[in-house]
């Protein structure tokens, strides 16, 4: 992805050219289950920012709101003006003069007959598209960022839920304890283990809700609202076509954002070897003048031109074509570099894929009934404390692991979808 730097450098130039199912939960109830992150529809943007949001209005938020970004766009105007320049006729140049019986005036208009002005023009254009394409690719990075912060709150946010679950079936469990130490069937070492064991878990809660704040306020600092708060919508399930590759490459390679953006530095750079070609031109110059002398008055109408004898721009023209080749050879590399990006990101989701999907088949199918089993044995007595806890525990800490695994593959995905051009205006779904 090319970097904010670029579009410095190239100014100049211009010049020259003149989750699980029911993650997201509400307040810790049930809900029915969202879609996928990826598919979610874009909602209507209101005038106050929602405290809930899909991930496709929240991109589209941190289109139209990022400071960054919409500083970025000032930079595509920077470029119009150049083109202005580059359209506007050299000045003419007026002189006066007198001397010993004699006055003279007259004015002189440079003409650019051999395209001069034409060639800026058109290298001041490709300069508007090269800027536009850098901008592009910048906000591509910045979308790509912020999902990777919308998919760290969603599982921010399933985790909280999944200890906040963990702590009223811990607290069902207390009063199953504190019947029995009153019915005299348990000994008090029950009822104060899970009393820590509760304040222990209250603790993870906390820092469960900790992070998740943490994570929504880096959300609202991709659209400059430092006091918004908001909550992610969405599941942690990935999307089904994630893992394609030839597909998508077919696709990415014309619309990835830093392929176009180095496409269009290399036809500025071409057009900028015929630009330099022009200017070794010379430029007539056409001057009419009033002389006033003892003859009487008299007009003046005369040509000047410059004889490039010594200077044909012949190093501003070398310039242009290494500069040229330059853009050309790293054109290729942005290519090579993007598709080797793209297979990397699909091999890596398909790994992670098929990990979490086996996690999920083996350590967490049986987990309801391994809760219901402890809470069984304990109150008919063939359980202990602490059989009854690690059960609880045990799985809460199996289902969060579970959200971090779908919380990687998300990012995964995120990667492949950001190698594919998804987050380019003209990207692929």
């Amino acid at each position: 992805m090319p970097s904010r730097t670029w579009i410095h450098r190239a100014a100049p130039i211009l010049l020259l050219c003149a989750g699980m199912e029911g993650a997201a939960a509400q307040a810790r109830p049930a809900a029915v289950p969202p879609p996928a992150v990826f598919t979610l529809p874009a909602g209507d943007i209101a005038s106050s920012r929602p405290p809930q949001l899909s991930l496709d209005t929240f991109l589209a938020l941190v289109r139209s709101e990022n400071p960054a970004l919409l500083a970025d766009r000032y930079l595509v105007d920077m470029a119009r003006a150049d083109l202005r320049t580059a359209s506007t006729l050299p000045n003419p140049a007026i002189s006066h003069g007198r001397g010993a019986g004699e006055r003279q005036t007259a004015i002189e208009q440079p003409i650019p007959l051999f395209g001069q002005r034409g060639m800026r023009m058109e290298g001041a254009r490709r300069g508007i598209d090269a800027t536009a394409a850098n901008v592009e690719a910048l906000a591509a990075g910045t979308l790509r960022d912020a999902a990777g912060a919308f998919v760290a709150l969603l599982a921010a946010q399933e985790r909280a839920d999944r200890w906040s679950e963990a702590q009223g079936a811990l607290a069902e469990a207390a009063a199953i304890v504190e019947g029995q130490v009153s019915a005299g069937a348990r000994s008090r070492y029950d009822l104060t283990r899970i009393r820590v064991e509760t304040a222990n878990l209250a603790m993870r809660l906390a820092q469960a809700e900790a992070a998740e704040a943490a994570a929504a306020s880096e959300v609202a600092a991709f659209v400059g609202a430092p006091d918004w708060r908001p909550r992610a919508v969405g599941s942690l399930r990935p999307a089904a076509d994630s893992g394609r590759f030839d597909s998508r490459w077919q696709v990415a390679r014309e619309r990835l954002p830093s392929v176009r953006a180095a496409l269009a530095a290399e036809r500025l750079a071409e057009t900028l070897i015929e630009v330099e070609r022009r200017e070794a031109l010379p430029t007539p110059s056409v001057g009419v003048g009033r002389l006033h002398d003892a003859d009487g008055r008299h007009t003046l109408i005369g040509v000047s031109v410059e004889i490039p004898l010594f200077d044909r721009r012949q190093g501003p023209i070398e310039r242009a074509r290494a500069q040229a080749d330059e853009s050309r050879q790293r054109r290729r590399a942005v290519v090579a570099d993007a598709e080797a990006t793209l297979r990397r990101s699909v091999d890596q989701f398909q790994r992670l894929q098929r990990l979490t999907d086996r996690f999920g088949e083996e350590g967490l199918s049986q987990l309801p009934e391994l809760g219901r089993m402890a809470r069984d044995a304990y109150q008919l007595g063939r359980g202990s404390i602490l059989e009854l806890i690690d059960a609880i525990l045990s799985g809460t800490e199996k289902q969060v692991a579970y959200t971090e695994l779908q919380e990687q593959v998300l990012r995964a995905e995120v990667e492949v979808r950001s190698a594919s051009g998804a987050f380019a205006s003209t990207g692929v779904d």
